[in-house]
């Protein structure tokens, strides 16, 4: 199961927080987690690769800046994805099932207003699986759309050849999606796909800009806001089946680096 989970929060006070909370919102989603599942939480901790969830800075709120003002009367969203079956019953224990009260990012406390998880509430929130988005895109009769648009609305960035690529290239973000769909799926897909969106995939439309994030040690990594056009230059139906598919499983794996600090958080939208 995938599932994409909203919290929308209320600062008690009027507070300067730094201008990227992704990390702040993984370190409090963990310590939720561990309140459920305390040999979970250690285990996302610790694994060495892609971790089996997302989680965001404030939604909509970053564009570079070194801090953000958040007042009581301005509620903030944060959001949290489960990329496997266990990740996601778990987030839905400790966030569905029974609401905290309160979430703490940078050592602010803020009071939990709502926490949503129903597409039709809130658009960055929703659940589905891979069976069912693998079943969407490769069983359909009508004619396949080649080109698909990705909306990155924080920071995103690939580790290219042993240098950081800004820059959202067809191969780096479909490559990185196959990866992680076959870290977490139970069906393994082609990772020729890497290959075909290099060789066969153009990028059509791009509106990009640049933006730091502070890593935990303290450099900075820089990544790229924007949205980008994605258009196959053949009309092969099953790699057609699979970018589209791709494309509806970033909404809830995140593309790139650091995606469970709140970097590649990424959506598909209608075309540019």
């Amino acid at each position: 199961m995938l599932i994409s989970i909203v919290l929308t929060l209320v600062s008690p006070t009027v507070k300067t927080l730094p201008g990227f909370l992704g990390r702040a919102n993984y370190a409090a989603t963990l310590s939720r987690l561990s309140e459920v599942d305390p040999a979970l939480a250690r285990r996302i901790h610790d694994v060495d690769g892609p971790k089996p969830l997302t989680c965001s800075g404030l939604l909509g709120v970053y564009r570079g800046a070194k801090s953000v003002t958040v007042e009581p009367e301005k509620p903030v969203q944060v959001r949290v994805t489960g990329l496997i079956s266990e990740v996601s019953e778990a987030l839905m224990r400790a966030l569905l099932e029974e609401s905290p009260k309160t979430w703490e990012l940078e050592n602010h406390r803020f009071i939990v207003q709502e926490v949503v998880c129903d597409a039709g509430r809130h658009p960055w929130s929703g659940r589905t699986s891979y069976e069912l988005l693998a079943a969407t895109q490769l069983t359909r009769l009508e004619t396949l759309d080649r080109q698909v648009t990705l909306e990155f609305t924080s920071p995103t960035a690939f580790k290219s050849k042993e240098m950081t690529m800004p820059v959202p290239l067809p191969g780096l973000v479909f490559g990185s999606l196959v990866e992680r769909w076959n870290a977490f799926s139970p069906v393994a897909l082609s990772p020729e796909m890497r290959r075909y969106g290099e060789e066969v995939m153009a990028i059509s439309r791009y509106r990009l800009e640049s933006f730091p994030v502070v890593s935990k040690d303290g450099a900075q990594r820089i990544g790229g806001v924007g949205s980008v056009t994605y258009r196959a230059l053949t009309n092969d139906r099953y790699w057609l089946s699979l970018m589209n598919m791709l494309a509806d499983f970033a909404f809830y794996s995140g593309v790139g680096a650091q995606t469970a600090t709140g970097m590649g958080q990424v959506r598909r939208r209608e075309r540019m």
